[in-house]
């Protein structure tokens, strides 16, 4: 065994029950066995290669944040909250220009504030997947979406081949599957711990083509398609009609819209209509659709046919100053409802218990327990990660706790230290 870890609280992360007085042991990226009170007497010599025993601590699954941009994060506290989107999305692309020591140095505090968030793994929307040497350093279980964009549909396989040069250039090279299309340089190093996935931007910048050829290639690969849906009204109007502020913001990124009159549908109904729609199963969770701020009664109808996964990012949502997120609807679908952060350029932190203080504020009767499993098991779900994950965050026990409720309201409440995280069955932080 490579870790014996003793704490008094432990939640599980299949059940999310609470269970006292547990030894868990670490064998390489698994919790091999989970020893409760009374099984072993004496101390936790002999039991593994390394021992933590954290006495009065309340250990549980590791946050899973499952939507951020790591590389808008050299904008933290840059960009003036109140913007529209459409305002706000220029303001970012002059933010993409600035120097790439400048945006290494964001990515590098932004990975520090997960780690000491007790996040232990992170669903990172990439335009060039900069933010990999990081991930990988700090130890962090991570997925890389790389993220690909184009209106016009003739251009769609030009753009797939980016995503796949940047495969190609950031990760080991695929031989199996590309063939000599892979290239005959040497491979890049592989980075520990880092996945890629696939993300079409959004259905009023990416055309049905690209959206079929990114999950196409993720449905074949066994890999996560995630992507921006429903975000705003303006985005809405845009989708039906051709209108609205939308049609002038694209217009000056030279994307011509002279004949488009809109799709006369909006943008939950062209991706589990049409766009997607042969490939979805009956449960879809690597299907990873992003914020749904504006999600009508009939797409609820369609969410819980085809059950993707959620994410609200409660504090980027009041960023913008939305309408309150439709979370009853939500959870009436069955859908795996996650939670993420997206970006420093709409958010303060990248903790994630920031986000489940913002979603109660903004949801006052919502079950926190509920709000808790979005952000670590079911997170879990949406990134592949086995139940048995040694992903795990040690805090120091909220004073008074005794039942599982007590010690999550404590964690939100007191905020106490994070003492010890795992990712991988590694220890990537420690402040003991």
């Amino acid at each position: 065994m490579d870790y014996a870890v003793r704490v008094s609280h432990y939640i599980d992360p299949v059940t999310f029950e609470l269970s006292r007085d547990v030894i868990l042991l670490i064998s390489g990226e698994h919790v091999a066995e989970v020893i409760t009170s009374g099984e072993v007497s004496g101390g936790l010599a002999g039991l593994a290669k390394n021992t933590l025993d954290l006495g009065d601590a309340l250990c549980m699954p590791g946050f899973v944040n499952a939507h951020c941009h790591l590389d808008l994060s050299h904008l933290w506290r840059q960009v003036p909250q109140g913007l529209k989107f459409h305002e706000w999305g220029p303001v970012i692309m002059a933010g993409r220009a600035l120097p790439p020591s400048m945006i290494a140095a964001g990515i590098e505090d932004a990975v520090r504030m997960l780690v000491s968030g007790g996040t232990t793994s992170v669903l990172d929307v990439s335009v060039a997947g900069d933010s990999l040497g990081a991930l990988s350093r700090h130890g962090l279980r991570s997925v890389l979406a790389l993220e690909s964009l184009g209106f016009d549909g003739s251009r769609a396989e030009a753009a797939m081949q980016h995503v796949d040069s940047l495969i190609r250039d950031r990760f080991v090279l695929e031989s199996d599957r590309l063939g000599k299309d892979a290239g005959t340089g040497a491979s890049p190093v592989a980075h520990d711990g880092v996945d890629y996935a696939f993300s079409p931007h959004a259905t009023f910048s990416t055309s049905q083509q690209l959206y079929e050829l990114n999950m196409g290639r993720a449905f074949g690969e066994g890999r996560i398609c995630t992507t921006h849906a429903a975000e705003t009204t303006e985005e809405e109007e845009f989708l039906l009609h051709g209108t609205g502020p939308y049609a002038p913001f694209m217009a000056q990124f030279g994307v011509d819209l002279s004949s488009f009159k809109g799709y006369g549908a909006r943008s939950m109904e062209l991706l589990l209509g049409d766009w997607l729609g042969p490939w979805l199963k009956a449960e879809n969770p690597n299907l990873v659709l992003v914020h749904c701020n504006y999600a009508r009664q009939a797409d609820f109808a369609l969410i819980a046919q085809a059950k993707p996964s959620i994410c609200w990012c409660p504090r980027s949502h009041a960023f913008f100053g939305h309408e309150p997120w439709p979370w009853q609807e939500m959870l009436a679908t069955g859908a795996n409802l996650v939670l993420g952060t997206d970006s420093l350029a709409s958010n303060t932190g990248l903790d994630m218990l920031g986000e489940i203080r913002q979603a109660l504020a903004t949801v006052p009767d919502a079950d926190p327990a509920i709000l808790f499993r979005a952000a670590t098991i079911k997170g879990r779900i949406a990134m592949n990660i086995a139940d048995n994950a040694a992903d795990l965050a040690i805090w120091s026990l909220p004073e008074g706790a005794s039942t599982r409720d007590e010690a999550l309201n404590g964690l939100l409440a007191d905020n106490p230290p994070l003492l010890a995280a795992f990712s991988r069955g590694k220890l990537i932080a420690r402040s003991i």
